[in-house]
């Protein structure tokens, strides 16, 4: 084998360094390039990652917002529906105070009770006093007026009061009372001075023979009326047997008012007596006072008796009558009027 050369050795050296120095190169370049493109790339990618990070909170402030925005309006629903609540119990509780109100100011008018009338048409109640006989039932209904009968309890002068009394829609209880000067006292008449039980024994007997009764005037009475004791031992009989009484104010010194105000019970008491001079004409006359009493007071109270001049006067005067008052029962004006 032929040796080799020492130049071609320094030859094969110096290309193998070149070498290495070219690929040195070369990577390095390479390097230098990479380098720079991802600088590029980090420049490029900048301002559109800011940019998607703006829109990102953007969204969210937008989304917080809503949010607010429907907690607002959910708070505000909220509000309102307790308003709703706090009005309706307020207008309750002004219901209730309203009631409350009205109901003290009836407590109040039944012992306060103005002389008014809540219709504007006057009102005419007549009473025609002792009754007992079927005749005088006969004559008052022939009227057809709405007469309130005042009926005396049995007695022995008045054996059928009681079944009288059936014969009407409404009546009346005419008891008799004592009278300062009055000589034709009734036997069964209860006197001042007379006990309690002895005024509740008649009373419960009245009850007893009337079980439909509410009212009662008095018989004379002039006396008894006067007299506080005595009247208030008859009102506690009344009150006892569901009972009331209608003055037929015999006397100016009359304890009855009180008394009804006492009991709670409205008062009323007679306007009129329309026969005490038993003449047609004058009975008349006395009808025309009635009727201007109602018109001037709204209602009035006149009392009669079963004389034949009475029912002619009655019957004569009817259409005029009728034209100018309304004439009602008895228990229909005590409900109508304080």
């Amino acid at each position: 084998m032929a040796k080799r050369s020492k130049n071609s050795t320094s030859n094969n050296e110096v290309l193998v360094y070149l070498g290495i120095f070219l690929s040195i190169g070369i990577i390095i370049v390479v390097v230098y390039l990479m380098l720079n493109s991802k600088s590029s790339q980090k420049q490029a990618f900048e301002p559109k990652a800011i940019e998607k990070i703006d829109r990102y909170f953007a969204d969210k402030t937008r989304d917080y917002s809503i949010l607010d925005t429907a907690q607002n309006a959910t708070q505000i629903e909220q509000n309102a529906t307790k308003n709703i609540i706090q009005i309706d119990e307020n207008i309750t509780q002004i219901g209730r105070l309203k009631d409350k109100i009205n109901s003290n100011q009836s407590i109040k008018s039944q012992y306060n009770p103005p002389k008014k009338p809540i219709v504007d048409r006057p009102k005419l109640a007549i009473i025609i006093d002792d009754i007992s006989t079927f005749h005088q039932a006969k004559k008052i209904k022939s009227l057809n007026l709405n007469i309130t009968p005042s009926i005396f309890p049995p007695s022995a002068n008045y054996p059928n009061s009681a079944r009288v009394a059936r014969e009407f829609e409404f009546y009346m209880i005419h008891l008799p009372l004592e009278a300062m000067n009055y000589q034709a006292q009734e036997k069964n008449t209860l006197k001042v001075g007379d006990s309690s039980a002895k005024i509740e024994s008649e009373i419960s007997k009245i009850r007893s023979n009337f079980p439909k009764a509410i009212y009662i005037n008095n018989h004379t009475g002039s006396k008894f009326t006067s007299d506080y004791d005595s009247l208030k031992k008859l009102f506690i009989a009344f009150k006892k047997h569901n009972m009331i009484f209608i003055d037929s104010y015999t006397t100016k010194d009359s304890k009855a008012k009180i008394l009804s105000s006492e009991f709670g019970n409205k008062y009323l008491k007679r306007d009129v007596f329309i026969d005490n001079t038993k003449d047609e004409k004058a009975i008349i006359n006395k009808l025309k006072e009635a009727i201007k009493i109602a018109q001037k007071s709204g209602f009035a109270i006149a009392i009669g008796h079963p004389y034949e001049q009475t029912f002619k006067a009655l019957k004569g005067f009817k259409s005029e009558l009728e034209s100018q008052v309304d004439v009602i029962f008895l228990r229909d004006l005590y409900e109508i009027y304080n």
